[in-house]
């Protein structure tokens, strides 16, 4: 049983590099109910060490990091355009096959498509969780999709997606 990430004051103090991801970083994937699919992968390169989210749970601070992820369909698939892909977010490390190390739940994606119209004040903060990962590992963003979602299939190009991931 894969560990959780968790939040951890630590990485939120480092000055890593932050990079935001976006709906046209996704992948343009089929979602299914029932099953994670992996919507976003990213290997952790040599020199390098990833982490979910970035700053701290200070919503004053200069470096917190409000999110929101309103995700949307093709029409291809079982979906029309521009519906709102609904389920569960999570974020990942996995090993090089794939295989999930750490995991957390990020949120219920209808709530997180809300968020995109709102103030980012008033948007939930996506701040630093440990573990970090390293070398050869994966970091992945993940939907299991709810039964009127099941088969839908993500439009990155349409898609409202601010989430974060550091580096150091």
């Amino acid at each position: 049983m894969p560990g959780t990430l968790s939040y951890n004051e630590d990485l939120a103090e480092l000055d890593g590099d932050v990079r935001p991801i976006r709906g046209s970083d996704l992948d343009q994937d089929t979602v299914k109910a029932g099953a994670e699919v992996t919507v976003y992968r990213e290997k952790v390169p040599q020199d390098k060490d990833l982490w979910f989210g970035a700053g701290g749970k200070d919503r004053e601070s200069a470096d917190s990091s409000p999110m929101h992820a309103d995700i949307v369909a093709t029409g291809n698939g079982s979906g029309t355009e521009g519906d709102t892909i609904s389920g569960t977010l999570y974020a990942a490390i996995t090993d090089s096959d794939g295989r999930a190390m750490f995991t957390r739940k990020l949120g219920d994606l209808e709530l997180l498509a809300e968020y995109a119209s709102e103030s980012p004040t008033e948007r939930p903060l996506m701040y630093s969780l440990a573990p970090y990962a390293t070398a050869g590992r994966h970091i992945e963003f993940r939907i299991d999709a709810d039964s009127n979602s099941d088969g839908k299939e993500i439009d990155p190009a349409n898609s409202d997606v601010m989430l974060y991931r550091s580096s150091l």
